[in-house]
């Protein structure tokens, strides 16, 4: 019913579908299938609560224990969390059979979800293997009151345990009937035992009556002849006599457009008075069964007073946007981070969001997009911003010298040690933050000790059996593709896991050309201060050439380009020809880099082809020759698809 915290009445009427379903649900397999998919996700939802996690890495952590999946959350705002699901469980295997499929997934995350943010939450599957897609998606919202609680203890938890006893059925037999239908068609014969298992394991009428008394809402079904054949048991106190099955709607003395609603196929919502007090009432089909479900609603009740609330919510929200001349703007702690884009204002509004928390964080992006800069935004915006930001540039540690880094040593390590000892920098980092800078460079067998302490937060300097313990949080970026390094066996595809629990992607300057004018002066005011010259301008002319380039080279390369026209021109105002000049030069020079790259690479593969062609495909000799190790060769061989 709700969408990120606001009612509308299309999802209010999916609602209505779906409660006519359970209401019709001896007729139909369809009907027992929705149950089925009901309950599978409550007591999922129940057991993501019992998981007891307390933050977002322990989650994602929980979730690998149960080996559900892989999580990654790639939004969070006041109104929702997405997570993205990788190798799920249920449906990793599966076909395209066009529907979603993960309700136990997805209750585990809205019960874990629900236990973090001290609030009932729901979850709702968005992507799915069985959709056609590579992996799930869920969104995760505040729940709107409309699934059923398998906590709500009416009758002595007699009906609760009753109902898991069915559930914990219902899960083994779902779960095989899943597997089963994405199969081939040589298991259609078991495929058919198990729905008639499922029909019969949840036709029984006591449990559609628990379901129907859990709404909220006066609710009856009528049949083509006028009679109710079902009703609530609010409903029930609501009458003033005693309610007896296949009662008249005449003889109840109900207005009901039931006949109206039944040949149209359309519902009828209208409002009456009953018993001196104000009342909504909704009639809507039944269509599979010709009958009418029938709700009565009294005007001051919570429901109404909530949906006016929400509706007022969002009228707010539509006169804040429509405002004229008000542009959008976000505050950040560090005043040198300007952001114009509408991309890039959420953007910063959702590295606020996840800032607030411990979780880990894998930054992508071109080189040059601003990964540093975001990264030290996270530590400002964090609880951590009073303690050390450690930035370590894996692009420059000797593969020999990670370990040391990173964890330190003890004295006498290694010959040419310290005497002292040294402490490794997420050590330095104690109660802050470490930012691993090109991450893809860590060395393999680094990786494992790493995932360790991510894991733990423990570790031991190199040459020592004593275990340290450390309060640090991790953030790490890459411009490389994890995900062929995982494939190469380059890359730990669990550290992988480990460290993309938040997911932060910034876009290329290209993708964002209206935030080059905010940039240009910044660089020319951050110039004017170092060298204590006047601020110089650009002409309009020239600011829409910067604009409409390319920048393979981001932010980094606008940077550069502004502090050699600083110095290259004298006049106060860099005119438009000074920059297409500079422009001109820099587009040569990337094509020349483009195509001396390409050649490096040509040059190497023959190389590398020759020379074993010369060993007769001896790698230990080839790579000995080449003067670079077994594995490199091999990571070569595979770079340039060589065949032998």
């Amino acid at each position: 019913m709700f969408n990120n915290g606001i009612v509308n009445y299309e999802n209010y009427n999916n609602v209505e579908k779906n409660l006519k379903n359970v209401l019709n649900l001896a007729n139909t397999s369809q009907n027992a299938k929705a149950v089925e998919e009901e309950i599978y996700y409550n007591t999922a939802k129940n057991v993501g609560r019992s998981l007891n996690v307390t933050d977002y890495n322990s989650l994602s952590e929980k979730i690998m224990e149960l080996g559900i999946g892989q999580i990654v959350i790639t939004n969070m705002s006041d109104e929702k969390v997405v997570f993205r699901l990788y190798d799920c469980f249920t449906c990793s295997d599966m076909e395209n059979i066009g529907k979603p499929v993960c309700y136990f997934e997805a209750g585990i995350l809205a019960g874990a979800v629900s236990t973090i943010s001290k609030q009932d939450m729901d979850a709702v599957e968005v992507r799915c293997n069985a959709l056609g897609d590579s992996y799930c998606e869920f969104e995760v919202t505040k729940a709107s009151g409309t699934k059923k609680s398998f906590n709500d203890d009416s009758d002595g938890g007699k009906t609760d345990i009753n109902m898991l006893y069915l559930t914990i059925n219902s899960l083994k037999l779902a779960k095989s009937k899943n597997q089963i239908q994405s199969q081939s068609q040589r298991s259609t014969q078991d495929n058919k035992k198990l729905n008639d298992a499922l029909e019969n394991a949840l036709e029984a009428d006591n449990f559609n009556q628990n379901i129907i008394d859990s709404i909220p809402n006066y609710l009856a079904v009528i049949d083509s002849s006028g009679m109710v054949v079902r009703i609530n048991k609010k409903y029930q106190e609501f009458l003033s006599s005693a309610f007896k099955k296949d009662t008249s709607i005449i003889s109840l003395a109900w207005e009901s457009k039931y006949l109206e609603v039944l040949a149209t196929g359309a519902p009828a919502i209208w409002q009456q008075q009953i018993s001196g007090k104000e009342h909504i009432i909704f009639e809507s089909p039944i269509l599979e069964a010709k009958a009418v479900l029938r709700q009565v609603i009294p005007v001051e009740s919570d429901f109404i007073k909530l949906l006016l609330d929400k509706i007022s919510v969002l009228e707010e929200q539509i006169d804040s946007k429509n405002k004229a001349g008000e542009p959008e703007f976000v505050t950040l702690h560090d005043p040198n981070v300007m952001v114009a884009s509408a991309e890039m204002i959420d953007l910063v509004n959702y590295i606020k969001k996840v800032a607030k928390t411990d979780a880990s964080i894998l930054m992508r992006g071109e080189s040059g997009t601003g990964k540093t800069m975001f990264a030290e935004v996270v530590h400002q915006e964090s609880p951590r911003s009073h303690q050390p930001f450690i930035y370590i540039d894996c692009t420059t540690i000797p593969k020999n010298f990670f370990e040391t880094e990173l964890f330190g040593y003890t004295p006498g390590a290694f010959t040419g040690a310290n005497k002292k000892g040294k402490i490794g920098k997420l050590e330095m980092a104690q109660g802050g933050t470490v930012f691993l800078d090109e991450i893809a460079e860590i060395p393999i067998e680094i990786q494992s000790k790493l995932l360790r302490f991510l894991q733990e937060k423990k570790f031991e300097k190199m040459g020592s059996v004593t275990t340290q313990q450390v309060d640090t949080r991790v953030i790490a970026a890459t411009s490389q593709n994890l995900e062929a390094m995982i494939g190469a066996g380059l890359f730990r595809k669990d550290l992988y896991y480990r460290l993309n629990v938040i997911n932060i992607v910034l876009p290329p300057l290209r993708e964002r050309s209206q935030e080059i004018p905010g940039l240009v002066e910044r660089i020319l005011t951050q110039i004017s201060q170092e060298t204590g010259t006047a601020v110089k301008k650009i002409e309009a002319a020239g600011l829409r050439e910067l604009m409409n380039y390319s920048w393979p080279g981001n932010i980094r390369e606008l940077e550069n380009l502004i502090k050699r026209l600083t110095f290259l021109v004298d006049e106060p105002v860099i005119s438009r020809a000074a920059i297409e000049k500079e422009l001109n030069t820099a587009e040569s020079l990337n094509v020349f880099a483009g195509v001396a790259k390409n050649e490096i690479k040509e040059n190497e593969k023959e190389l590398i082809v020759r020379v074993l062609q010369n060993c007769r495909n001896n790698k230990s000799a080839a790579a000995a020759k080449l003067g670079i190790t077994r594995q490199t060769l091999y990571n070569k061989i595979k770079k340039y698809n060589i065949t032998s």
